[in-house]
């Protein structure tokens, strides 16, 4: 991951401007009131870097990864982005036999996206989801995403890729503080606002880029949420 983020940022200073991609279903895609967590990464590099990247969001609610590759011309490639995060699998996992993907084709799909991105010399960062909330997805649906969030770390391994797991840090997030998780989940499966800030948060802190001075209350409560998941994961490595 350390190497990604070096290589994109030295991209910053050449003389064109840096395209980097969302590419994932309907948590990339752009469809609630507030700032979107790709909204809070362009921010934040914009604040600590100056202008000198263009940020493109091709999410599309309901994707499988299989459909990912079906548009992946139009919407992918015609960019030609410098960086792609890629955010999939939550419907790759519903257990509707039209939908579902096994693990091995789902890994498949994953590096043949790596492949095709890599083709075009793209940096690729894969994502896992934020923990979905157990209380309102069915078990076995759950059960499924949770094998394939494994195979998202895995592809990411085998193929060298960037990768930010938001879930272990949410997942324990959600069983610590309960309340405060849920009041970051819109539904079972998808962030409101605030979630999206938190997950913004943390991605932008992978680039060393931060949000700048300017209304800091805005980001208060961000901020004790990203802290508090800090601190799990410091106790987690610690009984580790």
């Amino acid at each position: 991951m350390r190497k990604i983020v070096d290589k994109l940022i030295n991209l910053f200073s050449q003389p064109e401007k840096t395209r980097i991609l969302a590419f994932g279903s309907s948590n990339t895609e752009r469809f609630l009131p507030g700032m979107h967590w790709f909204d809070c990464f362009e921010l934040a590099i914009k604040n600590t870097y100056g202008r000198v990247h263009s940020c493109i969001n091709t999410g599309v609610g309901g994707n499988t990864s299989s459909q990912m590759l079906e548009r992946f011309e139009d919407d992918a490639a015609r960019y030609c982005p410098h960086l792609a995060f890629i955010t999939i699998g939550g419907n790759d996992s519903n257990p509707d036999p039209e939908r579902n993907h096994t693990p091995e084709k789902f890994a498949r799909n994953l590096q043949e996206l790596y492949d095709r991105f890599e083709t075009m010399g793209t940096l690729v960062i894969f994502q896992t989801y934020y923990a979905p909330d157990p209380d309102k997805i069915d078990s076995q649906h759950l059960k499924n995403f949770y094998e394939l969030m494994d195979v998202v770390r895995e592809v990411a391994v085998a193929k060298n890729a960037g990768l930010i797991d938001h879930f272990k840090r949410w997942e324990s997030f959600r069983k610590a503080y309960p309340v405060e998780y849920k009041a970051l989940m819109r539904d079972g499966f998808h962030v409101k606002p605030a979630g999206n800030l938190v997950l913004g948060a943390d991605i932008a802190r992978n680039f060393n880029a931060g949000f700048g001075s300017e209304y800091p209350e805005f980001w208060q409560q961000t901020f004790a949420v990203q802290q508090k998941m800090d601190q799990l994961g410091s106790l987690l490595s610690n009984k580790s």
